[in-house]
């Protein structure tokens, strides 16, 4: 059964807007604001002004527009991040946001303190830890796509790739509205999964990911949970013979990524302070 696209929720929910039976016991962030359904909130297709792909409450880390087909690309693993417009935290994380300033000191003899000369401001740094759950296949399949995504965008290209030299690609990360975290150009510096040993993992067949294009129409969904594969899995008495193989996630685990704002010069010296306290800047987006 293939990946169907617009069908997994990064919300912990199924297309029937219910919630699967694997026990999870965190938090999760908010997302209906009207009677949408979940597919609806992050399909774009509800009429709520903030739901879908857009929706400002999303903690969410994409590729830039222009680079979102390089990055993406039209088959493999991160075809699901394509619906959800990159990787989405599906539970509320804890965000660490950093600002420093560096400031040079003077020193003088016979003084009771030193004097600073300001230097910079140094760039915004932003700490995003959060929960991912696998309680089914579409769950499992959303969740390697987010790993992937992360391992994809911390290589350069090398060896035989296309124009080899080319770094790192930089990303956009969103949160809270725009006059938090609007759209900041950012680089990944490091990120880190966690595997737990005290869950339970969950096999996900690869079979389900799709190798073809996937449809810029959101299809009705046709993955369904399927909790006697899992269970039987789980206790030993599935015959997993898959012909793609499996991955096992963990039910439950952590994500956690470190970014770095990284703005062009051009827009560096494009910086007005006036429009930065009145939050025109904010609006705008790019700057934090």
């Amino acid at each position: 059964m293939a990946y169907t696209p617009g069908t997994y929720t990064p919300d912990g929910r199924d297309a029937d807007n219910t919630v699967d039976a694997v026990v999870v016991t965190a938090s999760k962030a908010s997302t209906a604001v009207t009677n949408t359904s979940a597919v609806d909130s992050l399909s774009g297709s509800g009429s709520a002004g903030v739901s879908g792909v857009t929706d400002p409450r999303r903690v969410r880390l994409s590729a830039k527009p222009k680079a979102a087909s390089q990055i993406y690309g039209s088959t493999g693993l991160l075809q699901p991040l394509i619906n959800t417009s990159g990787m989405v935290w599906p539970y509320q994380p804890t965000i660490t946001w950093t600002q420093a300033l560096s400031y040079s000191a003077s020193d003088t003899v016979h003084s009771i303190q030193e004097f600073k000369s300001f230097v910079r401001n140094s760039a915004p740094t932003f700490g995003v830890d959060g929960q991912f759950s696998v309680q089914n296949q579409e769950d499992g399949i959303y969740c390697l796509a987010c790993i992937h995504f992360l391992r994809v965008v911390t290589k350069m290209y090398f060896g035989q790739s296309i124009n080899p030299g080319t770094p790192p690609p930089v990303l956009e990360f969103s949160a809270y509205g725009q006059y938090m975290f609007n759209r900041l150009p950012v680089i990944v510096e490091s990120f880190s999964v966690s595997l737990p040993a005290d869950v339970d993992y969950i096999p996900i067949d690869m079979a389900n990911v799709s190798n073809t294009q996937v449809s810029s129409i959101l299809q009705v969904p046709s993955l369904n949970q399927d909790l006697s594969f899992i269970t039987s899995a789980l206790t030993g008495q599935s015959n997993m013979n898959s012909s793609s193989g499996y991955v096992w996630l963990p039910s439950l685990f952590n994500i956690s990524v470190s970014l770095t704002v990284q703005n062009t010069p051009q827009r560096i010296r494009s910086f007005d302070l006036e429009k930065f306290r009145t939050g025109d800047l904010l609006k705008d987006g790019r700057w934090s």
